[in-house]
């Protein structure tokens, strides 16, 4: 097993429980995302009701991709997700100042610049994982380790507003 390939399983690891985190946040605030849709994104209600749980179903089905046997393809998924996101993000973030998404649960807060950042980020993660060897099969004790400092890159990565936002203040 070589470096790369222990920081492939890590990304990938990383981008599957970051998809999960962000599918059962805006579930768990379901009815705010809708409506944060409707007044963030300008739709209708009714394409809202549609719209809001197809983003929550998508999410889920990448991350089981990503986690799974389809790691190829839910990784490129993955990509052409969060660059549509970001870029429709940023777009609302740079032409109105206030938009919320409910990226993981926050159903009031606003998106920053620093969600931006962190999106793109994870955009580069994913493009890293694209570019790194991989199928290779890991040990399971080197897989536990690998899901386990991918667990914390996700917690890193969640509350990267409110860690950059301290750093920011310091």
């Amino acid at each position: 097993m070589t470096t790369a390939v222990f920081i492939g399983e890590m990304l990938r690891y990383f981008i599957g429980f970051f998809l999960l985190a962000a599918a059962i946040g805006k579930l768990r605030v379901a009815p705010q995302f809708q409506r944060n849709l409707v007044q963030s994104f300008n739709i209708s209600k009714t394409l809202s009701n549609v719209l809001a749980p197809s983003v929550i179903a998508a999410e889920f089905i990448v991350a089981a991709m990503v986690l799974g046997a389809s790691a190829w393809i839910g990784m490129l998924a993955a990509l052409l997700m969060f660059c549509a996101f970001t870029l429709l993000l940023s777009y609302k973030f740079f032409t109105e100042s206030v938009v919320k998404c409910s990226c993981f649960g926050e159903a009031e807060r606003a998106v920053s610049l620093f969600d931006l950042v962190r999106n793109l980020l994870v955009i580069l993660s994913i493009a890293i994982w694209l570019c790194l060897p991989n199928g290779a099969a890991l040990s399971v004790q080197v897989a536990i380790l690998a899901a386990a400092l991918a667990s914390v890159l996700c917690v890193l990565a969640i509350e990267f507003h409110g860690i950059a936002a301290l750093l920011v203040r310091s």
